[in-house]
């Protein structure tokens, strides 16, 4: 693995000289099938010497993170040549991340435990709400979780029961955000969240009656003034820049064509699988992230074109179904395209408010509504349930209103 990262021998022999070789070899083996690019592989792999160094490392053991942070105050105190700015607090945290990052993955890292709460039984009950009786996706039950979670901890300094919450208390801890600089839009989201839970625990008996209802979130603007995906010219340049032969770039290139073209969602390109494709028919299925309905699309040819070439070309043959998997062994599926996506639109110098997956799903319904496809059409294509999520699109623009024929895959290109 040192040879893969490294050219001059000078550091390949100081790397493989020093101890615990085949436990750091290992580590940065597992980063390279994260997904990691190889600058940061190396920045981690010089950091683990300093840390072997600075720890007085000559075999694994067990460490916390108070011994960790005082080596790395010592690392970022020491005036080496190679270091810009000695002494700053991003050298401590790169320091801490590469040293609790190696010990956790070899299972040596001691975990502060974690504080108990009054309330983490009523918390358990709300999630298992949200999992099996709501069905609501993965990525909104971890958000609301974390923004109840919060709260709960919070009123369990001052409470014993969530019957002696009072509204003043919910207003107090709403301020105490809006003091910290929390945006209308993230009060909003804790509110929601907020107000979910006190009805759920309301019709259970656990809090006064009507607490819920004295929640008022901010108001939030609607309409923004700027796009939040690129251009659509932007996006045929990024596609068309994607062009290359390299697996890398291959897997790519699907993977933005089905952003951009389609409008998937992440979640919903990582979901895909081999047997999604009906070849013969020349349509694939699409399972949507939220609600679990499935949506069936037909085949677009510069879509197809894109996923055969990385199908006989980029893609390693495995076990794994998923359509994109990773490049390097054991094969799994992707966990995130965000770098994949963001990286090449930074590189590309595309201007946008947001960059990866999601700002091309963006692009996409601003360019159907450009075309003059209906809001209802819009909603269907993306697999939204009602048009209120795509209004957004219209941007205050009573032109792009008009009603018009059904939406034909062939006039995005």
């Amino acid at each position: 693995m040192i040879e893969d990262l490294f050219v001059r021998q000078v550091v390949i022999a100081k790397h493989k000289q020093a101890p615990l070789l085949k436990e750091r070899e290992d580590y940065l083996l597992h980063l390279a099938m994260e997904e990691k690019c190889q600058t940061s592989i190396q920045g981690t792999a010089t950091v683990l010497m300093d840390v072997i160094r600075l720890m007085n490392m000559t075999s694994l053991r067990q460490v916390d993170m108070n011994e960790i942070g005082v080596a790395a105050e010592r690392w970022a105190g020491e005036e080496l040549v190679y270091r810009r700015q000695p002494g700053c607090k991003t050298s401590a945290r790169r320091f801490i991340m590469a040293a609790s990052g190696w010990f956790r993955f070899h299972g040596l890292l001691i975990q502060p435990a974690k504080p108990t709460c009054c309330f983490d039984r009523v918390l358990e009950e709300f999630v298992y709400e949200m999992q099996y009786n709501r069905g609501l996706s993965s990525t909104t039950i971890k958000a609301c979780t974390q923004r109840v979670k919060g709260f709960l901890t919070w009123a369990a300094a001052k409470h014993n029961d969530l019957h002696s919450v009072l509204p003043q208390d919910i207003d107090d801890f709403l301020t105490a955000k809006r003091e910290l600089g929390w945006r209308p839009v993230t009060l909003a989201g804790l509110c929601n969240s907020l107000r979910g839970f006190l009805r759920f625990a309301e019709s259970r008996g656990w809090c006064k009656p009507g607490l819920w209802r004295v929640i008022r979130h901010p108001a939030v603007r609607r309409w923004k003034s700027v796009a939040v995906g690129p251009s659509w010219k932007d996006v045929r340049r990024l596609i068309a820049e994607t062009d290359g032969t390299r697996p890398r770039d291959l897997r790519a290139k699907a993977i933005l064509l089905l952003c951009a073209i389609y409008g998937l969602r992440a979640g919903e390109i990582i979901c895909l699988s081999l047997n999604d494709f009906d070849w013969y028919n020349e349509t694939f299925t699409v399972r949507r992230s939220k609600r679990g309905r499935t949506q069936q699309f037909p085949i677009q040819f510069e879509v197809g074109e894109a996923i055969i070439q990385y199908l006989q070309n980029a893609r390693p043959h495995c076990s794994c179904r998923n359509l994109f998997v990773t490049q390097f062994g054991p094969y799994r599926p992707l966990k995130s395209l965000w770098f994949v996506v963001a990286r090449r639109m930074k590189t590309s110098g595309i201007a946008a408010q947001n960059f990866g997956p999601h700002s091309l799903r963006h692009a996409c319904a601003t360019e159907l509504l450009r075309q003059g496809t209906s809001l209802r059409d819009i909603a269907d294509f993306l697999g939204h349930r009602g048009m209120g999520s795509v209004s957004i699109y219209a941007k205050h623009d009573s032109h792009t209103l008009r009603d018009v024929a059904a939406f034909r895959l062939g006039g995005v290109r």
